[in-house]
């Protein structure tokens, strides 16, 4: 089959497009045939090494972890999917990736689509999505009447995040640069902040949750100033090894997102019925994964990046 694939770790030019073994299936597992893998951070991370230091990973490593498309095998054991069925998936990191024509994974991870998306659409949902629902409903433990601060709140995350937060009934404030501030607001975000030219600290305060999609710039510990005691703070990718939340009284969580079936059938209701839109900023052929590789490093990507598998 064909595939996007490392056989060492490095910049956007060590992906490699061409063929490789076609993956089997143990009896708990369903063969996809791939029509569309969502672009995500993590994809390019994994690329430059992040987690080379565990060992989970084998070259030739195909990289993505985020697919849509058709069920074509079926394990003996499996009776929750179809064949046929159009499914979408955000498939565990430790194994192999999704930037190729089949990718094998556990049905238990695997959800119906939604019915409204075609599969290159579905395919931009399942990660990040997943990342907005977990961090803010069980990390954020956020309520309706609730006021939530989304730290780039333009990104695959923070789209998803806003509208997944406006769902509960909260009140959405999101950070992005101005060019953005239409995006946001279409999306339903309630107060803008220019993160360029504002400091988030001397607009908001007493805050019932944030949710951190950004790193750097002391973003953690500014965000923990600006929550009521007993808020949360929910961080993507920075951690913190001070005692400023114990000081503050501040629940504080490094959030790291798990592949959940449910979850997914819950986001798939959701956009089905009209209430979260998925916004897709561009859609490369599989063989130009190098470039969708190098606009999500760039940061300047309003949404989802997905690659079309029509092969």
């Amino acid at each position: 089959m064909k595939a996007v694939y490392l056989e060492e770790y490095g910049s956007a030019q060590n992906l490699t497009f061409g063929d490789i073994a076609k993956p089997s299936i143990t009896p708990n597992q369903v063969l996809i045939k791939v029509q569309g893998a969502g672009v995500n951070p993590v994809d390019w991370m994994v690329r430059e090494g992040f987690l080379e230091s565990t060992g989970q990973h084998e070259m030739p490593l195909i990289v993505g972890w985020d697919a849509a498309g058709q069920v074509v095998e079926k394990g003996n054991n499996v009776s929750n999917l179809k064949l046929g069925e159009q499914v979408y998936v955000y498939a565990p990191i430790s194994e192999q990736g999704a930037y190729a024509e089949y990718l094998a994974v556990d049905s238990d991870l695997v959800a119906s689509a939604p019915k409204s998306l075609d599969m290159v659409t579905a395919a931009a949902v399942p990660l990040a999505a997943t990342t907005a629902w977990q961090a803010l409903v069980e990390g954020c433990q956020l309520k309706a009447g609730q006021r939530v601060l989304i730290h780039n709140a333009s990104g695959g995350v923070g789209s998803f995040a806003i509208q997944i937060a406006k769902s509960l009934g909260a009140y959405v404030i999101g950070t992005a640069s101005a060019s953005n501030k239409a995006y946001l607001t279409a999306l339903g975000v309630d107060q803008f902040i220019d993160y360029q030219t504002q400091r988030f600290e001397d607009l908001v305060d007493e805050l019932d949750a944030v949710l951190v999609a950004v790193g750097g710039d002391g973003i953690v510990e500014r965000s923990l100033e600006v929550v009521r005691k007993g808020g949360n703070v929910v961080s993507l990718l920075d951690d913190i090894e001070s005692a400023l939340p114990l000081q503050l009284g501040v629940n504080f969580q490094r959030w790291w997102v798990s592949p959940n079936a449910r979850d997914l059938q819950r986001i798939a209701a959701l956009i089905d019925d009209g209430v979260v839109k998925v916004n897709i900023d561009k859609v490369f052929p599989l063989s130009k994964a190098a470039q969708a590789h190098e606009l999500s490093q760039s940061k300047r990507a309003r949404g989802k990046i997905v690659l079309e598998v029509s092969l």
